[in-house]
């Protein structure tokens, strides 16, 4: 039985060479990201390429609907997650102290709250066949300060 990877985030950047590298490991893949034109893209060239199998989950995982729809992917008993990728993300380009609070909502739950949630899902399944891969991908921007996020003179 073939092994499967779930990636988030999974059509550029660090998230798309996962799912390059996972290929070339024959592992098929769950491909999650917003942008379903270049969802399908990669995974017929993925396909194409190295003869796996791919599934691909258009998702905002900002909204509860896009990320209960990737956990009941994972939860599916008889097609298990063997690795899971944590990578989606995006950043706010604005000074915390003028950025919209709704866009600060939902950086923090793409980059903190979904991982835990599909962690959550699929530890039970890795731990029941005693195997597993979870990958939490972070960015050096959180080394980095906000632009502008303190001013000195706010009074």
């Amino acid at each position: 039985m073939s092994k499967t990877a779930l990636v988030t985030g999974a059509t550029a950047g660090i998230g798309a060479e996962f799912t390059l590298l996972l290929a070339k490991e024959k592992y098929d893949l769950v491909l999650v990201a917003r942008d379903e034109g270049r969802l399908r893209a990669s995974a017929e060239k993925l396909s194409r390429e190295f003869g796996v199998a791919c599934e691909v989950l258009v998702a905002d995982l900002s909204t509860e609907a896009g990320v209960e729809l990737v956990e009941e992917r994972i939860l599916e008993i008889d097609r298990p997650i063997n690795v899971l990728v944590n990578n989606a993300g995006f950043g706010n380009k604005d000074s915390f102290l003028v950025s919209d609070l709704a866009s600060e909502i939902a950086l923090l739950d793409v980059l903190a709250r979904t991982p835990m949630r599909l962690m959550h899902a699929v530890l039970p399944s890795m731990k029941k066949r005693n195997e597993g891969i979870i990958i939490n991908v972070s960015s050096v921007a959180g080394w980095i300060a906000g632009a502008h996020i303190v001013q000195r003179n706010l009074i």
